[in-house]
């Protein structure tokens, strides 16, 4: 009998588990996730950067690992930070890359974290969930794995303070996801049209059917979201 949702084990991500879940994301993200197959990016031009980027999100608290009980093999992750007044982008270091990949990535990525400013559109909100990246394994595709993610992921930034969850929706799936859990679109890039410094940077024809990244938000705050 498959595995359902329910049937996984959630818990935070910790050092212990980031060269697994780098080595999952290799296999699972990078090859199905839009804007790096637009930039003909592979997980061996990221290498040196998500190291270091996973590792900065194990310490926010908000980061979830899902694994099968039976054979302790990861089955999803989803790495999340929190965002405050003081510290509201994340994607600044790896535009120091020597790599111009990872710099058009990452300019890409900056582009659609700064689309919307939530700390000036939400008066009230100063600690916002950043969801950053979704995985989930083929095996487990379609079976309420990234639901039950992203709602893990809010517990736990409802626990420390988040008001918002925010998200820079890059591919169909999880751009769908988010809208069935109650965000909504602020923001959309269409992948066709931008440019950078003039120049039309993706490959649209490998991009996977995905046309456009959304900016997408969501009121975890019950509280705040009825004043």
């Amino acid at each position: 009998m498959m595995s359902d949702a329910n049937s996984l084990h959630y818990s935070d991500l910790t050092e212990d588990d980031v060269e697994e879940v780098i080595a999952f994301m290799a296999e699972h993200f990078y090859p199905r996730e839009p804007v790096s197959t637009g930039l003909h990016m592979t997980y061996d031009d990221n290498k040196e950067w998500i190291h270091g980027s996973v590792r900065d999100w194990v310490k926010s608290g908000v980061s979830v690992v899902a694994r099968d009980p039976i054979t302790e093999k990861v089955a999803g992750t989803i790495l999340a930070t929190i965002l405050t007044r003081d510290q509201s982008n994340t994607y600044e270091q790896a535009l120091m890359s020597p790599k111009s990949k990872v710099k058009t990535l990452h300019t890409v990525l900056s582009v659609l974290e700064a689309a919307v400013d939530f700390f000036s559109r939400y008066q009230k909100v100063d600690r916002i969930l950043e969801l950053a990246m979704i995985t989930v394994s083929e095996e487990f595709s379609g079976r309420g794995v990234g639901r039950r993610l992203v709602q893990e992921s809010e517990n736990r930034g409802r626990r420390l303070g988040c008001q918002l969850a925010t998200a820079q929706a890059t591919a169909v799936p999880s751009q769908r996801l988010l809208y069935r859990l109650g965000y909504e679109s602020l923001y959309t890039m269409d992948y066709t049209t931008f440019e950078i410094a003039g120049d039309r940077v993706f490959d649209t024809d490998k991009m996977l059917g995905t046309p456009s990244a959304k900016v997408m938000a969501k009121h975890i705050d019950e509280d705040l979201k009825e004043r």
